[in-house]
């Protein structure tokens, strides 16, 4: 009785032990806000598994910090009132450290403002508009992907040697769409001042029936489309707008056509030559820590990492150097952390440089022509070029016109 009384005993301490410990170091929690279900779900999908991804191979290491490292995932379904719902109980029950999301830029800002109330840092992993780093920055968030400025500018480079002279648009309806034209034209007429915009056009988001638009594009007879559809949006164009013949009428320059939630579910059916930008592209670069991270993915998920998937991926790692380097998961100390000198951290693209002032992530923006591979069953990118950064980022003048904007902003709040 007095050997089971001690074993029982034992038994007691250890736990209690544990217990206390576990409460001492307690797992650093994010939470994920994508869109995970309809005809935009893939991008959820990929971002949700590649924190899953990134997580197991921090916790294998040691975690950040000493703690493991958890996650909470919430479906936005693209719908601004479910998605705050969802930050919210990020915030208030599941006590998150920091937030990852949401696809949309549309939702992107209402989200940031809900992470900055609550002294949270927000990762914009897969949200592009330029204006979230531009005239609606907020300290407390930061891009990890390269955003619509940067992937319009660059596909101005890119354009401008080509014979197009008359260009329309067609875009979502919102401040991504928005954003992608605007910055396009402004670049684009500064290298190219011959140049003439005849019109644009745009379609809300998941539009199914894009005859009017198609027609509208018809009439205005441009040489060549600038197209920041997305996902199915550009998967459903694309097929309609081949079926009325327009790709063999003018050219085409997708700044998000390169995502393999574009490429897969078109395969045969892509425009051969049809110009596309890449986020990330999984056959590029050609390096070990590339080579590695595909190999991986597809082993565990049966399936190519999308652009998203890598973004996502390298979201996670941004908030491990910026926890190493702060030490702590304190929001306002790793502002002041990431602010105090460039950080740098490696991803699967290559090394990625967090800007200082505007919080927009330093990096290049490669750009392509669809070409259909047998060997992948999709299109891949053939004559790639890559615009540098210095080309594409914001000038130290952009950078202090931002932050006027930001103060005039908080100045009008109050």
């Amino acid at each position: 009785m007095r050997r089971f009384l001690f074993v029982v005993l034992v038994i007691l301490l250890t736990a209690v032990i544990a217990g206390h410990a576990q409460a001492q170091h307690p797992p650093i929690k994010i939470g994920v806000l994508f869109v995970s279900s309809g005809p935009m779900g893939g991008y959820g999908k990929h971002g949700n598994q590649a924190v899953q991804m990134a997580i197991e191979e921090i916790n294998a290491q040691g975690g950040l910090l000493g703690r493991r490292v958890e996650a909470v995932f919430g479906d936005t379904q693209l719908k601004l009132p479910i998605a705050t719902e969802i930050a919210a109980r990020f915030i208030d029950q599941d006590k998150v450290d920091f937030i990852i999301g949401p696809t949309s830029s549309g939702i992107a800002g209402a989200i940031s403002k809900m992470a900055a109330d609550n002294h949270k840092i927000l990762v914009l992993a897969q949200a592009a508009a330029d204006s979230l780093t531009g005239s609606g920055f907020n300290p407390n968030h930061f891009a990890t992907l390269s955003n619509a400025m940067m992937h319009s500018r660059a596909g101005a480079y890119y354009m401008a040697s080509r014979p197009y002279k008359r260009w329309m648009c067609i875009g979502p309806n919102y401040n991504y769409g928005w954003d992608s034209w605007a910055q396009f034209k402004g670049k684009l007429k500064e290298l190219r001042p011959d140049v003439e915009f005849v019109g644009e056009v745009w379609p809300k988001l998941t539009e199914k029936d894009f005859a009017p638009f198609i027609q509208k594009i018809v009439e205005a007879k441009p040489d060549a489309v600038w197209s920041p559809l997305w996902g199915m949006d550009a998967v459903n164009f694309i097929r309609q707008a081949k079926a009325a013949g327009l790709f063999e009428k003018m050219g085409f320059a997708f700044p998000d056509g390169a995502a393999l939630e574009t490429l897969v579910p078109l395969g045969k059916e892509m425009p051969e030559g049809t110009y596309v930008a890449a986020r990330y592209f999984f056959l590029t670069p050609d390096s070990a820590a590339n080579r590695r991270f595909v190999q991986a993915y597809r082993e565990k998920f049966k399936e190519y990492p999308d652009y998203m998937a890598e973004e996502t991926y390298a979201a996670v790692y941004f908030i491990k150097a910026a926890v190493e380097r702060a030490g702590t998961t304190g929001a306002d100390k790793i502002i002041a952390a990431v602010e105090r000198e460039p950080l740098a951290w490696e991803t699967p693209e290559g090394w990625k440089i967090m800007g200082q002032k505007d919080h927009a992530v330093i990096e290049d923006v490669v750009w392509g022509e669809t070409s259909f591979d047998p060997a992948h069953g999709f299109s891949v990118l053939k004559n790639i070029q890559s615009i540098q950064a210095e080309q594409i980022c914001r000038t130290p003048a952009e950078l202090l016109q931002v932050r006027a904007e930001y103060a005039k902003k908080v100045k009008q709040d109050k």
